[in-house]
């Protein structure tokens, strides 16, 4: 063969055979930006609540490249792939530096590696032999055709190994240094970008002296070839390690998981705070210390305004035992009393009642069985405002049966109770009295439309989710019912020392049928908390009691949320206020002796004379209306023995309306308080809880200038209020000094 053949030979098959190889590799560009990642969840404000394994089972959290600060992508194109921006992926003067060191040096003394060739690798690993090498180079030059420089480096940023199963520098950021790549400090990128040879034996946490070292050397060479300042690297230079890795945040447990089942997104912004979030856990933990450990408990918050949860507990005794990782805030249990406001509301949307109408607290037989009220007693005839503020079970169930348990049942699902999916027949009276399953986030779901005046939301825990919202209750009839919920003399059994004062809101307690559920639902125009206690095995105990076990740390979370503000609603305008007669609750007649102002619904409320109070024979005599019949099941008079109230009370001192005088040395009060009644008395003055006195005792308490309001409540619900002042005559006293007192 001619020379010049050979040499045309030379110039044309080495073109043709890479020409051949380029057409026959093809990147998969799904591959370079589609991987395995782990789902990272942050609080409302962007803190990290929880991190999860990949796939892979390992720890990559991609980010975008802005996202990994100044010094990350800096610092590794300077110390990894100097020309990364001038080269088409592979480096040819690399290649040939590397050449000539590793035939001087009889063996592989350096790579030529880029930052594109290294991504390859890390995508399509394989054997390293000369093929494979020649593969990733095709591979590599061909990839930068595809995708810019900067899709490239953050691809490989994200996916680089960093030590045990740590993928990419965000991943390895709150490993190693507890931040964000983009927080991190010279000091520290410099340390991650000195693991990319070697990540396990360059471990900060394992090997530090070494991971020093190394840091020391970059940042020498960054130094010389002035990327950064003296200053920088002095500073840099002696920035401590971080010892021991801070690991990944497992924050809200049970709150994650549910939002990591429904989105499969890198990244999710959870309605969450981890500020509350964290305080929830620790309450709802040490609520539960004086507990029998059979008993577990969840708590939820709800911002009234979106429907977004903001804390969310589902099981307190949470890794105590494997038993315990149970999310009990989606269990079904028994809600107790807890859904009475409902029934009422819906009374008197109708027009049926108002807070002031009468009720009858009597036996009433309920297929077969007779409900009694939790303490086993009736009261005779109460008022709807008693009823419910006290729970009594006997009015709930006729004020059911008024409603209609068909549109009562309706109702409650529209509010969100999807587990009541068996016909009204099936519950019969006892829906109202517990006789169903409902989970601690439909009871959530549920207040927050009372505290949103009957405007339900779904509630949500998902910051990109727009939840529905729909009106179930008019504003007018949510607006009695807060009010009556809102009744703070029911904290009489509850706080037997004195807890500070707390913020206005209201409280709805249940207590299923044989001590197996307790729970509180408090709320004000901001937040619905709700808190439940419970035996999962449905085992009763003497403590799951709502006011006993529950109230207290809704009051607590409610007193937290609000920072000793007390929110309330404005008056709704469909609420009118009207002179009704004081027993009966209707408008008066002539013949009624007593008088009260009471709220109505405009246009909605009953609008029927007092006919309790009538005249025979020349006397003023109390008989039974006969639209009350329903109700009262037959009865015609009123017996004499028949109080009004749960129990008789009395306050004998102070006495209502009375001025006392203070000393005029202290300018305090030192009175006695005293109440007629065989029950234990609980004390309050201004709203907040003073002490208890015992049937025939005086409490004393020391009272200042001015007027005060005490309150005497028993522990089954009566109560009695004064009103009295402390201080002088109109006239002014002189004391032994010639001061004026007044």
């Amino acid at each position: 063969m001619k020379r010049w053949h050979l040499g045309l030979l030379f110039l044309i098959v080495p073109p043709l055979f890479f020409l051949s190889l380029w057409e026959r590799v093809t990147p998969h560009l799904e591959s370079f930006l589609v991987y395995p990642h782990s789902r990272a969840i942050y609080d409302r404000e962007g803190k990290l609540l929880r991190v999860f394994l990949s796939s892979d089972e390992e720890w990559c959290l991609p980010i975008s490249l802005p996202e990994m600060g100044k010094w990350l992508p800096l610092l590794a194109v300077e110390i990894e792939d100097r020309r990364f921006f001038r080269h088409p992926g592979v480096d040819g003067f690399a290649l040939l530096r590397a050449l000539w060191q590793n035939l001087k040096a009889r063996r592989v003394v350096s790579g030529a590696s880029t930052i594109t060739t290294q991504l390859v690798r890390l995508t399509q690993p394989g054997k390293r032999t000369l093929g494979q090498k020649m593969r990733e180079m095709l591979i590599s030059l061909k990839l930068e055709t595809m995708l810019s420089k900067e899709t490239i480096l953050e691809s490989y940023l994200n996916r680089v190994p960093l030590g045990g199963n740590i993928r990419g520098v965000e991943a390895a950021a709150l490993f190693y240094f507890g931040k964000k790549a983009q927080s991190l400090s010279l000091g520290e990128a410099a340390l991650l970008v000195g693991m990319l040879p070697e990540p396990e034996r360059l471990r900060p946490d394992k090997n530090p002296e070494r991971a020093r070292e190394k840091r020391a050397l970059l940042l020498q060479l960054l130094r010389k070839r002035g990327i950064i300042t003296p200053t920088q690297y002095a500073i840099a230079v002696n920035e401590p390690l971080p010892g021991n890795a801070f690991g990944f945040p497992q924050y809200a447990y049970h709150a994650t998981e549910i939002l990591a089942s429904s989105s499969s997104l890198a990244s999710l912004s959870s309605t969450l705070s981890l500020e509350l979030q964290t305080w929830l856990e620790k309450a709802v933990k040490e609520s539960l210390q004086p507990l029998p450990r059979e008993i577990i408990a969840c708590g939820l918050v709800v911002e009234n305004a979106t429907g977004h949860i903001l804390a969310y507990v589902g099981n307190g005794r949470f890794l105590d035992n494997r038993d315990n990782w149970v999310d009990c805030a989606q269990a079904p249990r028994s809600p107790g009393s807890a859904l009475k406001p409902f029934v009422y509301a819906l009374a008197f949307e109708q027009g049926l009642l108002t807070p002031s109408s009468l009720l009858a607290d009597t036996p009433l037989g309920l297929g077969g069985h007779v409900p009694r009220n939790f303490d086993e007693r009736y009261r005779g005839p109460v008022s709807c405002r008693l009823a419910l503020a006290h729970s009594l079970n006997v009015p709930a169930a006729r004020v059911m049966r008024a409603v209609r348990p068909s549109l009562f049942l309706a109702t409650l699902r529209q509010l969100g109770f999807a587990h009541l999916d068996r016909e009204a027949s099936f519950y019969g009276d006892s829906l109202i009295l517990g006789g169903c399953e409902v989970t601690a986030l439909e009871m959530a779901q549920a207040y927050t439309a009372l505290a949103r005046l009957g405007e339900g939301v779904e509630l949500s825990l998902s910051q990109d989710a727009v939840p529905p919202r729909k009106r179930v209750f008019s504003p007018g009839a949510t607006y009695l019912i807060a009010d009556i919920l809102a009744d703070r003399t029911r904290f009489a059994p509850l706080y037997q020392r004195k807890e500070g004062s707390l913020p206005l809101f209201a409280f709805k307690t249940g207590t299923s049928y044989g001590l197996r559920d307790a729970w509180t639902v408090a709320y004000n125009p901001q937040y619905t908390v709700v808190v439940w206690y419970g035996d999962p095995t449905g085992k009763p105990h003497q403590e799951l009691v709502g006011l006993q076990t529950a109230t207290p740390l809704a009051a607590k979370i409610m007193k937290k949320l609000t920072r000793g503000a007390s929110p309330w609603y404005e008056e709704p305008p469909d609420i009118e206020w009207r002179e009704v007669c004081a027993l009966s609750g209707k408008l008066p007649s002539p013949f009624c002796p007593h008088r009260m102002k009471a709220p109505f619904l405009k246009g909605i409320s009953p609008l029927a004379i007092c006919d309790l109070h009538q005249l025979v024979n020349g006397q003023v005599v109390t008989v039974w209306p006969r639209e009350l019949a329903p109700f009262l099941e037959g009865q015609k008079s009123l017996p004499p023995s028949s109080p009004l109230t749960p129990s008789f009370l009395s306050i004998v001192s102070p006495v209502h309306g009375k001025r006392y005088l203070p000393n005029p040395l202290t300018n305090n009060l030192r009175l006695p308080l005293k109440a007629e009644t065989k029950e234990e008395v609980y004390w309050f003055v201004d709203g907040e809880f003073v002490g208890k006195s015992q049937p025939g005792q005086a409490f004393f308490t020391t009272l200042s200038l001015g007027t005060h309001t005490i309150v005497a409540s028993s522990l089954h619900g009566a109560t009695a209020q004064v009103t009295i002042e402390v201080g002088y005559p109109a006239y002014a006293l002189q004391d032994a000094f010639g001061s004026e007192l007044r």
